[in-house]
């Protein structure tokens, strides 16, 4: 085989291989979200790596008229007597870090004045 041969041979499979991985660069992209560490997820505090993490379920709140209740975003009023955004937590219990969570999303609305619902951009693409 001549060298030239070679050459047009080795571009092809240049070619070939640069294919093959830029579809697997997609698919992984597909399967594998961008997300952030969270102590949630992987029960493992972000800031010391501790595995000892604490679940806080209820955390107790006492409302304007010194009612209890669970700590939540919104609370009862007067005028509503709906909760909006229950609160949990997950605290390391080496580090003392505390990462609150919402327990049910799905009641998250606008709330005069209290809270306002946005939608962001998409992530930004990794940079290659």
């Amino acid at each position: 085989m001549s060298l030239e041969q070679e050459l047009v041979t080795l571009r092809a499979e240049l070619a070939a291989l640069t294919a093959a991985h830029n579809a697997l660069v997609a698919r992984v992209e597909q399967v594998q979200p961008i997300t952030a560490p969270t102590m949630a997820r992987q029960l493992r505090c972000p800031a010391c790596s501790c595995t000892r993490i604490a679940r806080v379920e209820s955390i107790l709140d006492r409302g304007e008229s010194n009612t209890r209740g669970e700590l939540a975003l919104v609370q009862p009023s007067f005028w509503s007597s709906k909760v909006v955004g229950t609160l949990g937590c997950y605290a390391c219990t080496k580090c003392g870090l505390v990462e609150w969570y919402v327990k049910d999303p799905e009641t998250l609305r606008d709330v005069d004045g209290k809270i306002t619902i946005t939608d962001g951009a998409p992530p930004p693409a990794p940079y290659r």
